[in-house]
């Protein structure tokens, strides 16, 4: 069963079991009469779509704008499932017509998005207030935009509330971990790191996945093999501060899957022949897969702890392989992120969009687009993508990235490509047919 175009009077997801019927009244308890990275960069100027659901994209940019690991990810799953469930069945308003209906999901997306922001992020209350004022001033008065109101207000405090004990907030993500004795092939801290992030990620509660170790990839590479062989000498070559690398290939080394998807979501944002609910069917299944995909994610690495390859190079006289030599100088191109290797998390990522694009848009970009973005050096990088570049293209690149970075073995790169890309499978299939994930 393909996913459906929304209308006013259609769920956000179709519903064909029991078990989800009763999801969706759960999730939207209380609600009369209806059933997720990098830092963010900046929002586009508002008023640039032709709905709200792309104005509050912008401003849920503009609040998770945070480089903690799940920070982002938690925010941007709970503001477009509050969304989803204030789009649910239309309330009693007499005689609706298409503009009523345009309305109705406006203020009611509107005023989910901010219900949940407002409570995640209290700090920016009166930001995000004035924005709501003024995404509601815009709207013509009446029956719809009142109700929407209301649907969006109660859908934004029942996901907050189904979500209040999710165990994903930053102290529970970023729980003590102290690494396991010295050992080849272990990880243990690289340098300039005391504290790990991420160890308790896989303590918390998925959306749709049911274990944090149900995708759990078989373990790396042994030391010893070619395939390790090859990879480290890889890595060595093409990832440290001196290097091989091409122009290019520094370029990529700071890509992330954000810089790069960020403007195809504003394209199908602002493509005013999408309705709004299939926008933010988009917006919940990338949400809601990027969350689970980064809660398996960190399961694989915590219980592999597999060691970085700044690691592996300066220790490679300790590996038991007569042909790998250590370089005590060697230094990763891109500062080596603190937490396990093995497998990475950049390409789960960028396999999850491959696939949630794949499902909504097709298999390649419908547009030409470009993503900029800033090496540690200061220069700004365009990478522009033509019209029909698939998107696992941009899976590969991010592949290539992590290996110019210095930060990843390239199996590592190509294991969490394989892990992102089985999440979001199961993920859209579960969404497909009709589960609503709380």
């Amino acid at each position: 069963m393909a996913m459906t175009t929304g209308s006013a009077g259609s769920p956000l997801f179709p519903l064909s079991a029991g078990i989800s019927r009763r999801r969706l009244l759960i999730a939207t308890a209380g609600v009369t009469g209806v059933a997720l990275l990098p830092a963010l960069p900046r929002p586009a100027a508002a008023g640039s779509t032709p709905d709200l659901v792309g104005r509050w994209f912008d401003e849920m940019l503009a609040t998770a704008a945070s480089p903690a690991i799940g920070y982002v990810e938690r925010i941007w799953a709970m503001s477009w499932l509050a969304a989803g469930a204030a789009l649910g069945p239309w309330r009693a308003v007499p005689q609706r017509s298409g503009e009523q209906s345009a309305v109705y999901e406006d203020a009611a997306v509107a005023t989910a998005v901010h219900g949940v922001l407002k409570a995640l992020v209290p700090e920016q209350a009166a930001r995000l207030d004035t924005a709501l004022a003024g995404s509601l001033a815009g709207l013509p008065g009446g029956a719809a935009k009142e109700v929407g109101i209301v649907a969006g207000r109660e859908a934004a405090a029942a996901v907050v509330r189904a979500r209040a004990d999710d165990r994903l907030d930053p102290a529970s993500v970023n729980a003590p971990f102290t690494p396991p004795p010295e050992a080849p092939g272990v990880y243990r801290f690289t340098p300039g790191v005391t504290r790990v992030v991420g160890a308790g990620y896989s303590r918390g509660r998925p959306f749709l996945i049911q274990r944090a170790d149900r995708f759990r990839p078989p373990r790396p590479p042994a030391l010893g093999t070619d395939e390790y062989r090859r990879d480290l000498a890889e890595v060595r070559r093409l990832g440290g501060q001196v290097s091989e690398r091409t122009e290019e290939q520094s370029d990529l080394a700071w890509l992330n899957p954000l810089a790069q998807y960020l403007p195809v979501f504003r394209s199908v944002l602002g493509d005013p022949t999408r309705s709004r609910a299939d926008k933010v069917r988009l917006l919940v299944a990338f949400g809601v897969t990027v969350v689970d995909s980064g809660i398996a994610l960190f399961e694989a690495k915590y219980f592999h702890l597999h060691w970085r390859p700044i690691t592996a190079i300066r220790a490679a006289d300790t590996d038991g392989d007569p042909l790998t030599d250590p370089d005590p100088t060697w230094a990763s191109n891109l500062p080596t992120p603190a937490h396990p290797e093995y497998p990475s998390g950049h390409t789960v990522t960028a396999a999850v969009a491959e696939q949630v694009f794949s499902r909504f848009v097709g298999p390649s970009s419908p547009v030409t687009f470009s993503a900029t973005y800033t090496r540690g050096d200061g220069k700004v990088v365009h990478r522009e993508y033509r019209r029909g570049t698939p998107w696992t293209a941009l899976t590969r690149e991010n592949v290539d990235s992590r290996v110019y970075a210095g930060v990843h073995f390239r199996f590592s790169d190509e294991v969490g490509a394989t892990l992102g890309r089985r999440v979001a499978y199961h993920n859209l299939r579960r969404l497909t047919l009709g589960d609503f994930p709380l």
